[in-house]
């Protein structure tokens, strides 16, 4: 029997959608399952909700599975929004990245809020399973 496509290949794993980039929160994305270990490889921020209301401080986040900070993976990044129904993909190019082991709740942490008036993103978490 073949290994699921997400043991194979880079794939979306999880979609986390209402993530309100006004408020300085953790949100949890994916849980690793048992007998995993997960190698994420990129995220993807969707917004599906933006109104701008003088905006003049962006979000500033990371992501991760260290339960102290969820900054393992990236680590105090800032996003520019501008506008509703763009996206933005980041991940750690060209350097070792921490895998996540069974259990581990991969996280995303806003450190800091947008002052937009409204900021709403919906998260996708890609990578494989081994």
């Amino acid at each position: 029997m073949a290994a699921p496509l997400n043991e194979n290949a880079i794939t979306r794993l999880v979609t986390i959608t209402g993530i309100d980039a006004t408020t300085v929160a953790v949100t949890s994305l994916y849980t690793v399952p048992t007998g995993k270990t997960f190698i994420p490889d990129h995220i993807v921020i969707r917004v599906t909700s933006f109104t701008s209301g003088g905006k003049g401080v962006e979000a500033i986040a990371s992501f991760g599975g260290n339960s102290a900070t969820y900054d393992d993976y990236l680590n105090t990044v800032t996003y520019t929004v501008a506008a509703a129904d763009v996206f933005i993909r980041d991940g750690v190019d060209n350097s070792a990245v921490v895998t996540q082991a069974a259990a581990d709740v991969f996280s995303i942490s806003i450190e800091t809020a947008s002052n937009a008036s409204t900021e709403t993103w919906a998260v996708e978490v890609w990578g494989y399973l081994v």
